[in-house]
This record gives C-alpha cells, structure tokens and sequence, in this order.
C-alpha cells in the first residue's frame, strides 16, 4: 500500500508518515511574543495559495485511496479517523500489533484472540480491557 500511495504521489506517503499538511506563515508578533514564541503560525484558509490548496487536499486524497483499498471489517475500524495519519497507524496496529505491549497483557491478548467477542472491540475498549486486567493482576499481586 505505501508503494501504491508513493507511485500515485510522494505527497501521500508524507502525509502517513507525518499528518496533514498545514500552511503556515512568520509570525509577525514575534517581537512582542514572549520568549520561545513559534516562528511561524498556521495560515487561514483564505491565507492558503493555490500550491497550499492542492498541498492540503493531499490528505483527503489519501484517506480516499485508504479507504476504498480496504476490506468492510478493517473499514469499520478506520471509519472515523479524520486523517491520512490516523487510518495508516490505526490499520498499522490492527495488523502488527505493537511493539510495546506490557507482558502482563500477554494472557488476556491470547484469550481475547480466541474468542469472537474482540472483533467487535474498538481500540478504545480493547485498550480499556487490557488496562482493566492489568490493574486487577496488580491489586492480586499487593494481596
């Protein structure tokens, strides 16, 4: 898929890799803004030049190549991501997983995995049910 979006724009892959692009400008306040002020702030939209438009709508461009590549299941999942990034990591980690999951979550992972129940499981609630397990293995381990 990253091949695809890199063929059809190179734009699209930035836009997976580091979120939508946001136009910005000098900050003109910067000599009465306090020390460590941002040099630049984001444009308006009725700031943006014609090559910020077309920069901008690479995002909602690649969500739609996102979208329309998955299957209903994994689109249930994505559905209401509100950028390129967003649907990418969220894809990324149904898929692989994560590298940082705490050893202690390994025998409910295994559990949740054969049962049917965790399909319908958003992230956030699979999420909250790991956390949940985890704080109850902690307070047995205090008994």
């Amino acid at each position: 898929m990253r091949l695809h979006l890199m063929f059809m724009d190179e734009g699209y892959v930035e836009c997976i890799d580091h979120g939508p692009h946001v136009p910005m400008k000098p900050n003109t306040s910067i000599a009465q803004a306090p020390a460590g002020a941002p040099s630049t702030i984001p444009k308006l939209p009725s700031e943006w030049t014609p090559e910020d438009n077309i920069t901008v709508h690479k995002d909602k461009k690649a969500m739609n190549i996102l979208f329309n590549s998955l299957d209903s299941d994994m689109f249930d999942n994505v559905i209401n991501c509100s950028t390129a990034k967003e649907i990418w990591d969220t894809v990324q980690t149904i898929c692989e997983g994560t590298e940082d999951l705490p050893k202690e979550w390994k025998p409910m992972t295994v559990y949740l995995r054969n049962t049917q129940e965790y399909k319908n499981f958003t992230l956030e609630r699979l999420y909250g049910t790991l956390k949940t397990y985890e704080m109850e293995i902690e307070q047995d381990e205090e008994i």
